[in-house]
């Protein structure tokens, strides 16, 4: 199976470059630093692994805050919007209730951005769906980047 650029080091690596914008944010402006981040990707992109669970076949599972205390389970909650987006190939707000399957959470918060799919929750569903576009957009910065760091006459990734 030939596997895409984006893989768990690369969503890795803009997770850490937009994490301390969204915990300064969330501090500030939320009064909160709880926050679940679910990164994964359509099937076109991230071949998943049926005999797994959804959560084994994201790219990464994290979150910022006291994970053992939260007072919600959040990471539960930000994987069914991140499994909804995949299932569907649509923003979480966008997922109309028809759509929706049993165990699935009706907020949103998740987003898709050409493929990528990120889902938070922790706060309000318009700053959990804004966290995850700047997740998306730095994952499709990062892919773009690895493009133009190739070699020059290199014809194939």
């Amino acid at each position: 199976m030939t596997r895409a650029i984006l893989n768990h080091a690369l969503a890795q690596e803009a997770f850490d470059m937009v994490s301390p914008h969204i915990e300064a944010f969330l501090q500030k402006y939320a009064n909160q630093t709880d926050m679940a981040v679910v990164i994964s990707a359509v099937e076109a992109i991230n071949s998943n692994d049926a005999s797994k669970s959804f959560k084994d076949n994201c790219l990464l599972v994290t979150g910022f805050g006291d994970i053992d205390g939260w007072a919600l389970d959040y990471e539960r909650i930000a994987l069914s919007k991140a499994e909804k987006s995949v299932r569907t190939g649509l923003s979480s707000a966008m997922v109309e209730p028809q759509y929706f399957c049993e165990g699935d959470t009706p907020y949103w918060g998740s987003v898709v951005l050409d493929g990528i799919v990120v889902g938070c929750s922790g706060v309000e569903g318009f700053y959990d769906e804004m966290f995850s576009m700047w997740i998306a957009a730095a994952i499709k910065a990062l892919c773009k980047k690895r493009i133009a760091e190739l070699p020059k006459g290199q014809h194939f990734i």
